[in-house]
């Protein structure tokens, strides 16, 4: 991609941010800041972080502020908007900014949306689907999300779905649509199948992977009842699930009342290599994103990640994961209610190597041409450079 003549200079905003006790948290700003300053322009980030992180530093190549701590309650996040305000008066002084980033759509966006106006600085906020922006069945939390979407210029939806329940609050031509991404030099295996399938004593079964926090909406209950039922006719099926979170004891519970402690294991989290070597030695990759709680999958970097591997995928319908999955293309979506189908997708895809094959080549294609993070940035710095000419 050809650079802007004149670099832009962005603060970006965000309430998360990998960290010393949890470094896959917010993974996606750090990897997009990177290959915004690989573009050439002048990124900042303001963030959280733990007692153990430095207060600043430099990561990959791009100042980190963290000024305050992880965790934030509403009170906290107040003082978080208002410090970031402070810091973005200071950067402005040193003539650091022109675009103001944030992630996540709150209250908060109203306040540093209104020190954006006062400072004369463009304002784009990314929505990453949180319940907080969805629509409700009640007129004055409407009123407010109207109020907080009115103040970007511009608001970054990370999925169609995102921007579809976006618009019944704000004017659509304010709403763009550019998808999360991934990092391939963040996915690279150190291992081979054979080793770890030796060490793992998983011999000849079909794997089948999940990687994601361990809450409800990720539908990992739905594929332990449905992997109950499938092994019943094909006892070859191992399944590994990456992740933690408050669900982890129910489902490790509803495991064990099935009897399928022998067929699933729970490894914790895993980043970086280590991760990349279960996406490797994975047939199968699946999760069953599900609407529940006003709450909703936006997108889905777990599928883009497994699809990057060659993996066949099984999503649930929820959100944008049919910006992540084309469905009987790189995958299979399905309702996570729809046990059968589910339990059918599993078989079909365990019993036909071809298939797991036609499907993650597919999926690996899709994602090589279009959903690395340089591609995501390649269309925000298109956008961020259409808003400096207003």
């Amino acid at each position: 991609m050809k650079q802007n003549k004149k670099p832009i200079k962005i603060a970006i905003i965000s309430p998360i941010f990998p960290n010393k006790k949890n470094p896959v948290s917010g993974i996606f700003v750090r990897q997009q800041s990177k290959y915004i300053a690989r573009e050439g322009h002048d990124v900042t980030i303001l963030t959280t972080g733990t007692k153990d992180d430095k207060k600043e530093e430099i990561i990959d190549g791009v100042p980190v502020y963290r000024l305050s701590n992880t965790n934030l309650s509403p009170v906290k996040s107040l003082f978080f908007s208002l410090k970031c305000i402070k810091m973005i008066n200071y950067l402005n002084k040193k003539s650091r900014v022109d675009v103001i980033i944030q992630n996540f759509v709150g209250i908060s966006t109203i306040i540093i949306g209104i020190a954006s106006k006062i400072q004369k600085k463009k304002f784009v906020v990314i929505s990453h689907g949180t319940s907080w922006e969805l629509p409700k069945d009640n007129f004055f939390k409407n009123a407010i999300i109207r109020l907080a979407l009115s103040v970007p210029d511009v608001v970054v939806c990370v999925s169609r779905k995102t921007a579809e329940l976006l618009s019944q609050n704000t004017n659509q031509k304010k709403l763009i649509v550019i998808n999360n991404g991934i990092d391939p030099e963040t996915l690279n295996p150190t291992i081979s199948n054979a080793f770890l399938r030796k060490k793992l004593g998983l011999g000849n079964k079909i794997v089948l992977l999940s990687v994601c926090n361990l809450v409800q909406k990720k539908g990992i209950d739905a594929i332990i009842n449905a992997l109950a039922k499938a092994l019943k006719t094909n006892s070859n099926l191992e399944y590994i699930i990456i992740g933690d979170g408050p669900e982890k004891n129910n489902l490790m519970e509803l495991s064990k009342k099935l009897g399928m402690e022998g067929h699933i294991r729970f490894l914790g989290v895993k980043t970086g290599d280590e991760l990349s070597n279960y996406y490797n030695l994975c047939d199968i990759f699946i999760m069953m994103s599900r609407d529940i709680n006003n709450e909703i999958e936006s997108f889905g970097i777990a599928y883009i990640e497994a699809s990057y591997f060659g993996k066949p995928v099984i999503a649930g319908k929820s959100g944008g994961t049919e910006d992540a999955v084309v469905n009987n293309k790189t995958g299979f979506i399905v309702n996570s209610e729809d046990e059968e189908r589910l339990i059918r997708k599993i078989k079909l895809l365990a019993g036909s190597k071809k298939l797991r094959n036609k499907l993650g080549n597919a999926g690996r294609s899709r994602v090589v041409k279009g959903f690395f993070w340089k591609h995501n940035v390649e269309n925000l710095i298109s956008e961020l450079s259409k808003l400096k000419t207003r």
